[in-house]
């Protein structure tokens, strides 16, 4: 189980890799791995890994999305995106590969370095799928917003907002109801329909559903 948490993302990554053959992502896949280096770093010298649980849905759901996906995600893609004097075209481009590296780093840590569960199957395989699902869904809202703005289809760019914003919180409300002990069942029941709602986005996608072609 370990061997997956560890594994998924790099693989995607490199699968991706050679799907796309583009070397002028290179540089972006650098700079996501560098700044996961730098923020586990800075997190493991500078702040305390260990958390007491609040049995409470909502503050653990707060902390889950501000410490591993809001934050990391605005901050990261948010410096690339000032910092890049690219295209923008370039830049959505690039949200994909930059998130992934990051995360491939990042989520590890952030699994390995909480006491909590470490041999159950929600944090070593539901959890990196559940983020690599909300990897893949940003970089696809990513690209359609910017797509539909350029077209001035400001309907279907509120659409993919809604999901961009969908996509990042739902991870952190599975684990917030596994922190808490809710119905496990239920919890694998919700992440499958989060996990299988990416390939409907992307053949609604494909055929011009929710987009413009």
């Amino acid at each position: 189980m370990y061997l997956f948490m560890f594994l998924l993302l790099p693989l995607i990554l490199t699968a991706w890799c050679f799907y796309k053959k583009d070397p002028h992502l290179i540089p972006v896949i650098i700079t996501g791995a560098v700044a996961a280096v730098l923020v586990c770093g800075f997190k493991a010298f500078f702040l305390y890994s260990h958390r007491i649980i609040p049995y409470s849905f909502e503050s653990n759901v707060m902390f889950l999305l501000v410490r591993q996906t809001l934050l990391p995600v605005v901050l990261v893609y948010g410096i690339f995106f000032a910092w890049s004097k690219d295209k923008i075209s370039y830049k959505v481009e690039a949200f994909f590969p930059l998130l992934i590296s990051f995360y491939m780093l990042y989520l590890p840590y952030t699994i390995i370095s909480t006491s909590e569960g470490l041999y159950t199957t929600f944090p070593l395989i539901v959890k990196p799928v559940l983020f690599v699902v909300m990897i893949f869904s940003l970089a696809l809202s990513a690209k359609h917003i910017e797509k539909t703005i350029k077209n001035k289809k400001y309907v279907f760019s509120a659409v993919w907002i809604i999901i961009g914003l969908v996509s990042v919180v739902v991870p952190s409300l599975l684990e917030g109801m596994y922190i808490l002990d809710m119905n496990y069942f239920l919890l694998l029941v919700l992440s499958g329909v989060y996990s299988a709602a990416l390939p409907v986005l992307f053949i609604l996608s494909r055929f011009g559903v929710l987009t413009v072609k």
